[in-house]
């Protein structure tokens, strides 16, 4: 793990001291001071510290709690980015999109991002998905992925082969970042840990927003809180050229899901090309879709049962809410790539794709390309 990001001098501690003095106290970090505390509780993650999830705890609780402002989201996301141990080299003539969301949402459905970017990808977009083994949920990506058949465990080259040859990959980025594996190791074994999770939203947040692992440019970031315009502007400052950050929304405000919703309104707040954020509203009937059943697209039971709902989704057997969610997702990442102009007309191309057996056959050509041991 890189140790130069901050260097270590006499008064270091007593630096950090006072950024959790400030927290104590309801203060707001400068983003200098906000890049310290977040990359000492990295450090300490990467060294298996005795006291690494008190001090992630602490930190990313105290920020929570204050509710974040964009220095601190800043500061914290250059941290993260200097955690990185690999740099992507992608060879290809378009943008690449990822997407997925922070977690937190208040209705567990079926796993949306990853047969999206695959529906993205057979439609002629780069589309790619990194992330972890979850704490708890049975529709986390890697999960999912691994249940689908798909090597999530690639090498470095072997991501940028997967990429340049069929558009579109999923892959496990915990071994790209020292601190990743002790934070989902101690997210599994211990319960105290997993109790705290849900509670610290502005440490996934962080995660979702700044971890890059692809090294891109644009993304389709979804979030369970309303920060999406704050969101928006922190992935502007992070380097990114564009970006939609979506919160969904149900029936009623209480019910919330971090990708694009079928089931009721969306807050969308788009980074542009000229830096400008915009936020808006889209509702499904925008986009030419009924609003979904909330009941149809709810997560089954495991991760198995979660994989087949894909594979129907994408062989065109479910042709129900599960489906249209999935393609509004997939419209999103096909407007970021500039294949499409707008979310209608990307849900249009994204329902031909699996009408055609284009998007089957993108899964099944990931599975098997991903799985070849002829990869370089």
């Amino acid at each position: 793990m890189k140790t130069t990001l901050i260097d270590k001098t006499d008064n270091d501690d007593e630096l950090l001291n006072n950024v959790f003095c400030k927290l104590s106290v309801n203060k707001s970090l400068t983003w200098q001071e906000a890049k310290l505390g977040a990359f000492r509780v990295f450090e300490a993650l990467a060294r298996g510290d005795q006291n690494s999830f008190a001090l992630l705890t602490g930190f990313f609780g105290a920020l929570t709690v204050k509710k974040p402002v964009f220095e601190e989201f800043v500061g914290a996301a250059k941290a993260l980015e200097e955690t990185k141990t690999v740099n992507f080299h992608f060879k290809v003539n378009r943008p690449i999109v990822t997407a997925g969301g922070t977690g937190g949402d208040t209705l567990p459905t079926i796993n949306i991002t990853t047969p999206a970017i695959v529906v993205a990808a057979a439609a002629g977009a780069y589309a790619v998905k990194s992330g972890s083994k979850s704490f708890s949920s049975k529709t986390g990506c890697i999960d999912v992925a691994e249940a689908l058949g798909v090597n999530v465990h690639l090498s470095s080259r072997k991501v940028e082969e997967c990429v340049e040859k069929i558009g579109t990959v999923v892959w496990a980025s915990e071994d790209m970042y020292p601190w990743m594996q002790p934070l989902i190791k101690g997210g599994s074994e211990s319960l105290l840990v997993k109790q705290l999770m849900p509670l610290l939203y502005s440490l996934r947040l962080v995660i979702a927003t700044a971890l890059n692992p692809f090294s891109l440019k644009r993304q389709v970031r979804g979030v369970s809180e309303p920060f999406t315009e704050l969101t928006a502007k922190v992935l502007g400052a992070c380097g990114y050229e564009r970006a939609f950050v979506v919160l969904g929304y149900g029936e009623t405000k209480q019910v919330k899901i971090d990708e694009f919703s079928t089931l009721g309104k969306n807050t969308v707040s788009e980074l542009k090309l000229n830096g400008e954020v915009e936020t808006f509203n889209v509702y499904p009937e925008d986009v030419g879709i009924k609003r979904g059943n909330v009941h149809e697209i709810v997560a089954r039971d495991s991760h198995i049962e979660n994989a087949k709902v894909i594979m129907q989704i994408l062989a065109g057997k479910n042709i129900g809410s599960c489906r249209d969610i999935v393609l509004l997702n997939a419209a999103s990442i096909l407007v970021l790539s500039g294949i499409c102009k707008d979310l209608r007309d990307g849900y249009e191309l994204a329902k031909q794709v699996i009408e055609s057996g284009q998007a089957i056959a993108k899964i099944e050509e990931l599975i098997h390309f991903s799985n070849n041991n002829s990869l370089k």
